[in-house]
């Protein structure tokens, strides 16, 4: 792990990094409860010999985050296990976390493209690969390459 990246989680978390994961500079890795308006506990799993570049924002924080084996993340790659709920009544920074969709697994041997975004709720299954600059918002199957805002299909892995 590089020494500028920054690994954040309070004793509630649960962190798991498998062993030979490359951590990059200048990441911002997160996994905390306390404070955390959501009533789910965060777990973050990183599989054995994933690789993670620079600059990326990983936050498991009111639901899990789980990375499996062999998978390699690129720069600027946000990773987000939770969100804010959207009523009308209160402000959103007021409002509890949406604990109905929280969550992000991304599978064995997959690939994220530099810019990707992943949300909350979004299983990644395995040997997939997401394109640079997609946001995925829903659940991609796998063996299959995915790109756009919002992310779609494009095509199986041959």
């Amino acid at each position: 792990m590089h020494r500028t990246t920054t690994i954040n989680f309070d004793v509630l978390a649960d962190v798991k990094i498998g062993s030979k994961v490359a951590i990059g500079a200048n990441n911002i890795i997160l996994c905390t409860n306390e404070g955390c308006k959501s009533s789910k506990k965060s777990t973050l799993t990183i599989g054995e010999r994933t690789s993670i570049g620079e600059m990326n924002n990983i936050r498991a924080s009111g639901g899990d985050v789980i990375i499996g084996t062999d998978c390699l993340i690129s720069q600027y790659v946000s990773i987000i296990a939770s969100n804010h709920s959207t009523g009308l009544n209160d402000c959103v920074k007021d409002q509890p976390w949406d604990d109905e969709k929280t969550g992000v697994t991304i599978g064995n041997d997959v690939w994220i493209g530099c810019g990707a975004k992943i949300l909350p709720g979004v299983t990644i299954g395995d040997g997939a690969v997401v394109a640079a600059g997609a946001v995925v918002v829903k659940d991609i199957a796998p063996y299959t390459i995915n790109g756009g805002v919002p992310s779609k299909f494009i095509k199986a892995r041959a």
